[in-house]
């Protein structure tokens, strides 16, 4: 199984090609700058990709449980990296907008394992990524200390690539909870601060979707944060108008 993009294509065409995902990933950046709230519903193929485009959507991205789910897995990093690769692969060339990978934990333990995994999802065509700092779902968290290695290693393998990709840090801090106790925010900002430092470009505190707790987060770190469409996020009005950049309809 090949796991480049570039697979097939003739060395005259492969500059090309980096010069339109380079240019990919600058428009996926400035998706998140823009005042317009930049909306995702996710997918897990070609074909949904391509209806998201058709509708207009200026981006698209997986949701790791999707693409599980249509394997007829469970979500947890169940499938392997090749074929996690493989449907990147057929996902970023089948459209012509910006396509964002969620590659759950990054696939490995060894930082430099996150940097070779996330190099592969560049050559595979992908200009953004999602990486969550819990072991699992609504498991513990790792040492920030560790996950900022992680999202270094990942801004490391981009640059090699030199595609200046979109990293979008999940935050587990506010999992299980209705509300957002001072704990939890101190939490959320101190690592939010330390993950942009260390690379990343948006800060994706998943469940945590109230405006009141939303902006006060923003205040702390200006910088664009991701909300999960859930029940309990706010309505999409309201998080434009409270500086809100993107919204994940999740799986």
């Amino acid at each position: 199984m090949c796991s480049s993009a570039h697979c097939g294509v003739s060395n005259e065409t492969r500059p090309m090609l980096k010069t339109t995902q380079i240019q990919k990933a600058k428009d996926f950046l400035a998706l998140h700058h823009d005042p317009k709230l930049l909306v995702l519903p996710n997918i897990w193929d070609p074909g949904g990709a391509r209806l998201l485009e058709h509708l207009g959507y200026p981006a698209v991205a997986t949701a790791s449980a999707a693409v599980a789910y249509s394997l007829g897995h469970d979500d947890g990093e169940r499938i392997t990296f090749d074929v996690m690769v493989d449907v990147i692969q057929r996902i970023a060339s089948a459209v012509s907008v910006p396509v964002s990978a969620d590659i759950e934990g990054g696939y490995g333990e060894d930082p430099l394992d996150v940097f070779n995994n996330v190099r592969r999802i560049v050559q595979a065509g992908a200009v953004g990524i999602n990486i969550e700092d819990s072991f699992s779902e609504g498991g513990p968290l790792r040492d920030a200390s560790s996950q900022c290695e992680r999202i270094r290693q990942a801004r490391n393998a981009a640059r090699g690539e030199k595609v200046p990709i979109v990293i979008n840090a999940r935050m587990d801090v506010f999992i299980g909870s209705d509300t957002a106790t001072d704990d939890q925010m101190s939490e959320a900002v101190s690592r939010a601060r330390a993950y942009l430092d260390a690379g990343a470009d948006c800060i994706y505190p998943i469940t945590l979707g109230r405006i009141k707790a939303l902006k006060e987060l923003l205040s702390q770190i200006r910088a664009p944060i991701n909300v999960y469409a859930n029940a309990k996020a706010a309505p999409m009005r309201d998080l434009e108008k409270a500086g809100i950049s993107r919204l994940s309809l999740g799986p």
